[in-house]
């Protein structure tokens, strides 16, 4: 059964919709900033979870009805047509780095999947990726070819042509979203950073697509996000952002030490915008850490207020609306 803030109306969705693929389409700073409001899609169930393991079928259906709310088509199939089409390369960027305690699920990016060769996207055109091969070790997925025929492997090659230069130096950006894929789905999961406040979507683009340097981390990793997300959408197309928020990390990440730093939120955020998106799942970060007596970092992760001013989204909560929809 879906539920929904009763501020959305029909007319205000397909309007963030369409600011959306504007987005998408011109590349470069993200249209989203010039909105009135930006929307973002929260689904919930408590069925979630069977035991300590993800039930694949309720996950999927948690992505589906995610994504066709965030569209309002009335089907699966016309909703991953609105972001994808036959003979597209896509790349699904999932996010490792807290592994092997929490980092995108499995079963998340597989339901991704489905929906884009839903769109008529080829199996052999979908590659699941991350940055480093090592990550991959202590997690459940394998290299080579997934169950739907998708391709898993890992980055580490870089375009240095295109590479980005800020922050004090040059980063290149790696091949995979560049050369080998046309657009780049971000998977995000839901975690707090002990550097930048929080690693949620933009920081899964600028650490997860570029060979950094180390002074990319100073100052909170702040300008450095927010430049290489800038210089990542002048390069390719991101048109939608599914973040995993099945599973959280309220503290010592981004790579817990154990299982007392996760909450289990059973939730999945469907969005365009990731300015808005990381202002939203920062909150419910926040309130996770002062529910367990914890410093607020939200100041800490000012890289967030410094990609809404360069443009690549909506960073006033006042202009953020969220949708829920429950499974």
């Amino acid at each position: 059964m879906r539920g929904r803030d009763e501020r959305l109306t029909r007319r205000g969705l397909f309007t963030g919709i369409i600011g959306g693929a504007a987005a998408a389409a011109f590349g470069r700073r993200i249209a989203l900033a010039a909105m009135e409001t930006s929307r973002i899609v929260r689904v919930e169930s408590d069925k979630l979870w069977s035991g300590d393991a993800r039930d694949p079928r309720v996950v999927a259906q948690m992505v589906t009805e995610g994504v066709m709310a965030f569209t309002g088509e009335a089907t699966p199939e016309a909703a991953w047509r609105r972001f994808f089409k036959p003979g597209m390369r896509v790349g699904l960027k999932i996010n490792l780095l807290g592994r092997p305690l929490v980092y995108t699920a499995p079963e998340m990016t597989e339901a991704v999947a489905a929906g884009v060769l839903m769109a008529g996207v080829k199996p052999e055109q979908v590659i699941v990726w991350d940055r480093w091969q090592d990550h991959f070790r202590p997690t459940r997925y394998r290299f080579g070819r997934g169950r739907l025929g998708e391709s898993i492997e890992h980055g580490g090659s870089y375009e240095r042509a295109r590479a980005l230069r800020a922050s004090g130096g040059v980063c290149p950006i790696d091949t995979i979203p560049v050369d080998r894929t046309d657009v780049t789905v971000n998977l995000p999961v839901l975690k707090d950073h002990g550097g930048s406040g929080v690693t949620l979507a933009l920081k899964n683009i600028a650490f997860g697509c570029y060979d950094h340097h180390p002074s990319a981390h100073d100052n909170g990793c702040d300008p450095f996000i927010a430049e290489a997300c800038e210089h990542f959408v002048a390069t390719t197309r991101v048109p939608l952002i599914v973040l995993d928020a099945t599973e959280g990390c309220f503290d010592d990440g981004p790579r817990p030490a154990d299982r007392s730093r996760l909450w289990r939120e059973n939730a999945i955020y469907v969005a365009t915008d990731p300015v808005a998106l990381d202002v939203v799942c920062r909150k419910v970060i926040m309130a996770k850490r002062a529910a367990k007596g914890l410093p607020d970092k939200t100041r800490q992760s000012r890289h967030i207020e410094t990609a809404m001013r360069r443009g690549l989204g909506v960073g006033d909560p006042s202009r953020v609306e969220v949708m829920t929809v429950r499974v």
